[in-house]
């Protein structure tokens, strides 16, 4: 089992704590602007959504006058937060560090974008464990699309992906791949019933990693091993 496989992790939700960013840095964002500030429930529904979506959503709630300025200060203090308050779940840097040596190879597939992918990366000093990245980079990216590219670029199999909100078990399974449920995340528990398999925190991505490399027969299995060549 050793060495093989490529497991394509989603960010927001699986490795890193959105909230602990982009909770304060929207609402003080619209505190400054003089605006009531979004619930929290509310900004944490856009958590694993594309930038587009979420940009529009921030878009839709101030005044056109002050959008433009609104958002670029969100974002400009959301990229600062991740230094100062971002945090990765508990063990996830060390449930990274044994699939490293457990798998072929590792990606990382987020609907951010890629300066807010790429700071989490660096603070965090990710990147040691990821063969390819891909982001959110128009309205023309989606989950099962950057998938696909992904498992066409990086060739161990089968091919896993790991996240926590729908998207990510459907790009999975449109690319005839397994798909491990993060439910320690932000989705929904109607979101992730149809995953392969469900991790309750990042230290069972360990046995649900295992779980899955251990089979060698079935219909997702299978297309997962032959799965885009």
């Amino acid at each position: 089992m050793n060495n093989r496989g490529l497991l394509i992790f989603d960010l927001d939700g699986t490795l890193f704590r959105a909230e602990t960013v982009t909770i304060p840095a929207v609402q003080r964002g619209f505190l400054a602007q003089g605006l009531a500030a979004p619930a929290e429930e509310e900004i944490s529904s856009y958590f694993g959504k594309p930038a587009g979506e979420y940009h529009a959503w921030l878009f839709s709630r101030c005044p056109q006058e002050k959008a433009s300025e609104l958002v670029e200060g969100i974002d400009r203090r959301e990229l600062e937060l991740i230094s100062e308050t971002g945090e990765l779940y508990p063990q996830a840097r060390e449930v990274l560090a044994t699939l490293r040596g457990l798998v072929g190879q590792m990606a990382l597939c987020s609907n951010g974008p890629q300066d807010y992918v790429g700071r989490v990366m660096t603070v965090h000093n990710l990147q040691i464990f990821f063969d390819a990245v891909r982001c959110w980079r128009s309205a023309l990216d989606s989950k099962p699309r950057m998938v696909r590219e992904l498992a066409e670029h990086l060739k161990s199999r089968p091919v896993i992906v790991i996240g926590d909100r729908g998207d990510d078990i459907q790009a999975a399974h449109q690319n005839g791949l397994w798909a491990i449920a993060a439910k320690y995340g932000y989705g929904a528990v109607e979101e992730l019933e149809a995953a392969d398999a469900a991790a309750v925190s990042p230290s069972d991505l360990l046995r649900c990693v295992r779980l899955l490399l251990s089979k060698t027969h079935g219909a997702v299995g299978e297309s997962a091993s032959t799965a885009t060549g």
